[in-house]
């Protein structure tokens, strides 16, 4: 049963959702940047909002971005693909129109056995294709038996690069000139590359590319730009989005959404906002509306690290009390089947028992990333934060419903490692975000039934503060 995405401490059976408070949410320090990605249509109201939050602002510029600094020290960073006209943005009124047109784009997304490409004008793909090819898992096998997959794993992975080198050659020579494209709220005029994009030197790119945005496995995707064929994208702006799901069409569209968005980077007021024993108490309004905008890197991290999980490590003992690691990820698979469903409208009672039990199967990783892909796609698809949905405890926002997923995400990809003993790298604006969100529902004290009472820490490291304020030890090992 979903318990609104926060994770059980304790016994396996207890599940409810976080308790709501009438806390302020609006005056408190995350610390950290973190990013949302806001469509340029929208991108005017959403700065009038924050001006409102944070009071009048100095306007600014830097290397081709827009800098708003608020009266109480906010500041929000506006980084759009093509930055061309950004040096004449100096108010609400004339940030109308900015960005203006859009470039064309060459999206290549490549994980280990899955892959999706496209080309794109404005907000269509013109042209794009999706598919997978077997790349063997990574093995516990030693000896010579090791080199052997070693070799295998390796020689898939070359004829994986290969075959999305000729499936991007494929499409984008099928694929005409660029068209008129619209932008960010401005109209465009005639065709060609805008002033601030192109292949370098003035030439054209394969399918007339103008900028590229790349993502999943990072060495991969540099070795498919390795291909002569491709040598006019190597200089072209870009977007990284190598924390993504397996590729997929859906993935791609998305991908597409998030690179024609203006990204902005908040960084929160430094003094405001009051503490409890140095942490922050309460999540900022930003925040708190866009979890959503997290969970895919957090979503992401999980993949990634059970990937890494030796096939022995499945029965260890994690973090949490009487739940081995394979019980910690089978809860969140649950977590991510259940999400969908609800997102979509349906009830606890609706679903019932569909996930009770072991959800993970004969393949624990490929139950996992089927259950998240489908998860992150629902949550991207919500347009309003304040829809409700229901679970265990009621009815909730999905705002709320999104923070208490991103902490389930966050601490548990702890536990998974910890049980597992392999090494993870948490999403920094992550752990920022379920820290103060933590601090904000605990009030000092456990949540019986989700996590034992904080334990007690020196560390200055933020995962370590975060795991103690949901009860668990930063020193534990298994």
């Amino acid at each position: 049963m979903p318990t609104g995405g926060v994770v059980p401490r304790n016994a396996a059976g207890a599940s409810r959702a976080l308790p709501q408070d009438g806390a302020d949410h609006h005056l408190h320090h995350v610390h950290g940047p973190h990013d949302v990605h806001v469509d340029p249509a929208r991108l005017t109201s959403w700065v009038g909002g924050f001006l409102d939050r944070h009071g009048p602002a100095r306007w600014g510029h830097d290397r081709g971005s827009v800098v708003v600094r608020a009266a109480d020290g906010a500041v929000a960073r506006l980084d759009a693909l093509d930055p061309t006209g950004s040096e004449a943005v100096s108010s609400l009124r004339t940030l109308v129109g900015w960005p203006g047109p859009q470039p064309r784009l060459a999206l290549v997304l490549l994980r280990r056995g899955r892959y999706a490409v496209g080309l794109a004008d404005a907000t269509d793909l013109v042209a794009h294709t999706a598919g997978s090819r077997y790349v063997q898992s990574r093995t516990a096998a030693g000896g010579w038996s090791q080199q052997r997959y070693q070799r295998r794993r390796r020689n898939q992975a070359e004829a994986l690069v290969r075959h999305v080198a000729d499936e991007v050659v494929r499409i984008c020579s099928g694929a005409g000139p660029a068209g008129d494209r619209g932008g960010g709220g401005g109209a465009r005029g005639g065709r060609g590359a805008p002033s601030g994009v192109g292949a370098p030197g003035g030439s054209v790119s394969l399918g007339g590319a103008e900028a590229l945005v790349l993502g999943g496995d990072r060495g991969l995707v540099e070795r498919v730009l390795e291909d002569p064929r491709l040598a006019a994208w190597r200089g072209l702006p870009r977007r990284e989005a190598f924390g993504i799901p397996d590729p997929t069409h859906a993935i791609l569209r998305e991908e597409l959404r998030r690179a024609r968005a203006v990204r902005v980077t908040i960084h929160q007021p430094t003094s405001t906002g009051a503490r409890r024993g140095g942490m922050v108490e309460g999540m900022t309004g930003e925040t708190m509306s866009d979890a959503r905008e997290l969970i895919p890197a957090a979503a992401a991290a999980v993949t990634d690290l059970v990937e890494r999980i030796p096939a022995d490590a499945w029965g260890r003992q994690s973090p949490c009390e009487d739940w081995t690691v394979r019980d910690v990820l089978n809860h969140l698979t649950s977590e991510h089947l259940w999400a969908p469903r609800l997102l979509g409208g349906e009830t606890v009672e609706q679903v019932g028992d569909d996930y009770d039990g072991d959800v993970l199967g004969d393949d624990p990783v490929e139950a996992w990333r089927s259950a998240q892909t489908r998860s992150v796609l629902a949550f991207g698809a919500v347009g309003d934060d304040d829809q409700e949905v229901s679970v265990s405890s009621g009815r909730i926002p999905v705002r709320e419903y999104a923070a208490q997923m991103l902490v389930d995400l966050t601490v548990h990809a702890w536990d998974l490692a910890r049980g597992a003993g392999v090494p993870v790298t948490l999403v920094p604006e992550a752990v920022d975000a379920c820290l103060g969100y933590a601090n904000r529902v605990t009030s000092g004290g456990g949540v019986e039934g989700i996590f034992g009472a904080p334990v007690s820490t020196s560390s200055r490291d933020r995962v370590d503060q975060l795991v103690a304020l949901l009860g668990r030890d930063p020193a534990w090992r298994d």
